[in-house]
């Protein structure tokens, strides 16, 4: 079941602005009490110092231990003023304060609150007599139980806080809950942007998750690709002599029949003979294609292979009202399976005829770019679609009618097993261009 909004929120507050509004609020009250204790030991200190201060007055001035002078020491100090001798008890004190300056004594100078009443004894020069203070117990920190007002209104607001926090992750933690759905779909929506521009670790996690989503979508894309290939490589392969021999048997059969007609019946079988080699090609791609074999390289001068390229393709040219332009030196050798990149290029070649269907020029270039060797083709044509630059190399992807969509992968995957590349674009004033880089020669090649 997934977590509603309701409980979510419930869930995230009382675990998180609950014990943090009652943290902030036991702190607030533990930091009174401890400045309240803190008052109330400086309070008796300076007590303890008043009357040892008084007590050395006396001894000083020499003045008589009387109860005139104790009355006039209380008047001056405010406080209760006594001398205590020794073995004779205070006069006017109860016995539990009678008791207390008896255990404050052996301490001198000392004080402690008891019962309510403040205590301070010094002892005088004699050792035997003893001044005695005495006061009312103070209450602590002045007006302390006002600082109850100032600790609620802290941990409320630690509470707000708290309670902002936990709503400011809860958010776009339910935003991802209710994007979860879109897990299952073919092209989900985005997650919202207020999600994923967080700087924070849920917009990470966010970010993670739509780019986890698009990888497993990929994944499941090139899954459902091998899938097809596969059948495509077990059909290919069952089909291809069944093909092939039947149409080697008329493609021979044409040969000798050609030898001895001419005129209409020549144009026929040679036109025979041209359906022929397509069917064969058509089969070589699909072979190409489906099978992982791996190419049989020797040094190739690709200036004169593709030039006998376009020789065999001259008369579909002609056909379509097409032109051909090869430049490129001889001698550009690279180290290639011959028969699979004269298929290269003939796709390559066929695809800008196509691009072209009311004619136009084909222009092609072999150059060489220190080790790397390229031949760039270019049509006249409208170019490559803004979905084509994308999707070029994928399998059974064409824009054209009737098109198999597996000439540019034909050539992106010989070019792979040749450790060459394929690239696309369309030039600056009209027309699409294929480039294919080949490595360079291996040091064995090099040295035949």
């Amino acid at each position: 079941m997934k977590p509603s909004l309701v409980s979510a929120k419930g869930g995230l507050f009382r675990g998180l602005a609950i014990p943090f509004t009652a943290f902030v609020l036991a702190a607030s009250l533990a930091l009174v009490a401890w400045i309240d204790s803190s008052y109330q030991r400086e309070s008796l200190r300076q007590f303890r110092e008043t009357a040892t201060a008084n007590a050395r007055i006396v001894d000083q001035l020499r003045l008589p231990r009387s109860p005139e002078l104790a009355r006039n020491l209380a008047t001056v100090l405010g406080v209760g003023v006594g001398f205590r001798f020794q073995d004779t008890p205070t006069t006017g004190l109860d016995q539990a304060l009678e008791a207390a300056v008896d255990g404050l004594i052996p301490a001198a100078p000392a004080s402690a609150r008891v019962a309510g009443r403040d205590l301070a004894v010094a002892t005088l020069a004699d050792g035997t007599t003893h001044l005695v203070l005495m006061r009312d117990g103070h209450r602590g920190l002045p007006g302390a139980s006002t600082w109850l007002l100032p600790s609620l209104i802290v941990a409320a607001l630690g509470g707000g806080l708290a309670f902002l926090v936990s709503r400011r992750l809860v958010r776009p933690l339910v935003t991802l809950n209710r994007w979860l759905p879109n897990l299952d779909s073919e092209k989900p929506d985005p997650i919202p942007l207020s999600v994923t521009a967080r700087s924070d670790e849920i917009g990470a996690l966010a970010r993670s998750l739509e780019d986890g989503h698009r990888r497993l979508r990929e994944e499941q894309e090139l899954r459902r690709q091998s899938e097809r290939l596969a059948t495509l490589g077990r059909i290919a392969t069952s089909l291809a002599h069944e093909i092939r021999n039947p149409a080697a048997a008329i493609r021979m059969h044409a040969d000798l029949l050609a030898r001895e007609k001419s005129g209409d019946e020549a144009e026929s079988l040679d036109l025979i003979r041209d359906e022929v080699d397509r069917i064969t090609d058509l089969v070589n791609q699909w072979l190409f294609v489906a099978r992982a074999a791996p190419p049989r390289t020797r040094p190739h001068d690709l200036t004169t292979l593709a030039r006998a390229v376009l020789k065999r393709l001259a008369p579909q040219f002609d056909h379509a009202g097409v032109t051909t332009a090869l430049d490129g030196p001889d001698g550009l050798f690279v180290e290639v399976d011959s028969s699979r990149i004269e298929q290269v290029m003939r796709n390559l070649f066929l695809n800008a005829m196509q691009a072209m269907p009311s004619g136009g020029k084909i222009h092609a270039a072999v150059r060489r770019d220190g080790d790397i060797v390229r031949l760039e083709i270019r049509d006249g044509g409208a170019g490559f679609s803004d979905e084509a630059q994308r999707r070029w190399s994928e399998p059974f992807f064409s824009e054209r009618e009737g098109g198999m969509g597996l000439g540019l992968t034909l050539a992106s995957e010989v070019m792979q097993a040749h450790g060459g590349t394929v690239s696309v674009r369309n030039a600056p004033d009209g027309g699409a261009i294929v480039r294919c880089e080949f490595p360079p020669l291996s040091t064995e090649s090099r040295k035949a």
